[in-house]
């Protein structure tokens, strides 16, 4: 069997990925194990990254290789973002996005990918969803904290208490303790 990343040397090792609890298996040759581990050592995740999407991609739709003769792959397309200049074909490669533009440009290819290994395509990020008036309280909450805490540092204790009592109304407004 042929090494499945370099497609050329005789497979002696099989890797086993978990990846969106669906279980990959690689085999790679003695070269690209040792790559592999030297990326997994040097804390190369970008390295990581890219065997990961190939594994991925090379999942899609393909045979699997156990017959020893090269599947042909999707064509990588020619698409190259339009605010930094990076190709489709160099984040295959690297890993790597070159801007936020890439996320736009390369929307319909990334989809994919995005759902196999997050199980979303949408970002869930840490904080929950807010009202943009809430937002603005908080902003000013942590404008007015750090004005207190400058005017504490000049010993303008009358400013800073003003400013305490501005921060305590704002959170009796918003529902939120001080």
């Amino acid at each position: 069997m042929l090494c499945e990343e370099c497609n050329t040397n005789e497979a002696k090792f099989a890797v086993t990925m978990n990846i969106n609890g669906e279980t990959c298996l690689r085999h790679l040759c003695p070269d690209c194990m040792r790559a592999m581990n030297a990326s997994l050592q040097g804390g190369n995740v970008a390295g990581m990254l890219s065997a990961i999407l190939s594994a991925i991609t090379s999942r899609n739709g393909a045979t699997p290789r156990s017959s020893g003769v090269k599947q042909p792959q999707e064509p990588i397309p020619d698409i190259t973002c339009p605010k930094c200049g990076t190709t489709f074909a160099s984040f295959r490669k690297t890993g790597r996005l070159g801007c936020p533009g890439c996320y736009e440009a390369f929307r319909k290819e990334l989809q994919p990918m995005l759902q196999q290994i997050h199980g979303r395509v949408q970002h869930a990020g840490r904080r929950p969803l807010e009202s943009e008036e809430a937002q603005r309280t908080r902003s000013r909450q942590e404008e007015l904290t750090r004005l207190m805490q400058q005017a504490v540092l000049l010993e303008d204790f009358e400013t800073a208490a003003l400013l305490r009592d501005q921060i305590h109304a704002l959170a009796t407004e918003g529902g939120a303790e001080a």
